[in-house]
């Protein structure tokens, strides 16, 4: 009895310093440690940098927008807007000046004109996690009015982590909102010019 027992702890002592001698060898071999420290590594870094892109894409396209509508908010200051100008056409000057980073078809443009600065009201927000575009109307202004000029427009947002952030509406778009008030010049009625 007392063979067996040494041949079974000499079979464990020799189990375990094969295990223990495979061990050192990965603790020496360091093949592969950077595709697996990238492995921890590359998801967060890519995540980040897909955020960073989106963010930066969305703020340029905010100031391209906010620009645009100051352009336009300009020329129906001064009076260079025809003043019978349809909603369609003057969405299209808009969409003119933001170069290609718009769909046309998805600005939505109030120009509200009111008799004193107290009767302005604040911007539509997301009401129910959609545009609330009930409030919205056009109204060609005149000379020497006070106009509210307000552009929405939805961005799309891809990289999901950043929707989560800046989006308020269902479709996980961003809104862009831009608001121009000012009163009209004293421009001769029949001098309007179109641009």
């Amino acid at each position: 009895m007392m063979v067996r027992k040494m041949n079974t702890s000499k079979t464990a002592r020799s189990s375990r310093s094969r295990l223990l001698s495979v061990l050192k060898k990965f603790n020496r071999n360091e093949d592969g440690a950077t595709a697996i420290e990238f492995a921890f590594v590359g998801g967060p870094f890519f995540l980040l940098m897909f955020a960073i892109i989106e963010v930066s894409i969305f703020f340029f396209a905010g100031q391209v927008f906010e620009s645009s509508v100051d352009s336009v908010g300009r020329m129906v200051r001064t009076g260079q807007i025809d003043p019978n100008i349809s909603e369609e056409d003057f969405k299209k000057i808009i969409c003119d000046k933001t170069a290609t980073l718009f769909k046309c078809a998805d600005i939505h443009v109030d120009l509200t004109v009111v008799a004193e600065f107290d009767e302005l009201t604040l911007p539509p927000k997301p009401k129910d996690m959609d545009t609330d575009l009930a409030a919205f109307q056009f109204t060609n202004p005149g000379p020497s009015q006070i106009v509210k000029l307000t552009v929405m427009y939805e961005w799309p947002v891809v990289t999901n982590y950043v929707a989560s952030h800046i989006s308020k509406l269902d479709s996980n778009n961003a809104l862009l909102t831009t608001v121009a008030v000012f009163k009209t010049e004293p421009w001769p009625t029949s001098v309007a010019v179109n641009p």
